[in-house]
């Protein structure tokens, strides 16, 4: 008679926790990093994110939803612009460390990383779309590294 009260507040409680771990939790992680992550890698606004949905959409031929497409963008922008060594937000940390919801091949991923290599971009540069950099600045870094590379023997 004794164990019946905590047997059913045993009852109610496991299926509450269950539930509140598995599906909640993710859902808050998700929308408290989305909004710091947007801050930091948005900071001209919504044209900006409008414009890597128009890109990853054609990289990618429309096969995922503009959520999938932002989700694995924050995750994998994120980890390279958040250094998660250093003091970071918790939300963010928890976030950026789940498995993205979409799979790229291969090519597309290779594309993705061109693509978005530098972004965002500098205050200063006034390009509109997302390019890799161009020839004069690609010898530029080949001419600062070319007299260090040829001091090594193989």
């Amino acid at each position: 008679m004794h164990y019946l009260p905590v047997l059913i507040s045993l009852v109610l409680i496991v299926p509450l926790t269950y539930i509140s771990v598995h599906k909640l939790y993710p859902e808050l992680v998700r929308k408290k990093a989305i909004m710091k992550l947007e801050e930091l890698l948005f900071p001209k606004g919504h044209w900006q994110k409008s414009e890597v949905l128009k890109t990853f959409r054609s990289m990618t031929g429309s096969r995922f939803t503009d959520e999938e497409i932002l989700d694995y963008f924050y995750k994998i922008k994120g980890l390279q612009s958040v250094n998660v060594n250093s003091k970071t937000n918790f939300w963010i940390k928890k976030y950026l460390f789940t498995p993205t919801a979409i799979r790229l091949n291969y090519f597309e991923q290779v594309k993705f990383y061109e693509t978005f290599l530098n972004f965002p971009l500098k205050a200063n540069t006034t390009e509109k779309g997302f390019s890799r950099q161009g020839n004069s600045a690609q010898k530029q870094n080949t001419a600062e590294y070319a007299p260090q590379m040829s001091k090594h023997n193989i």
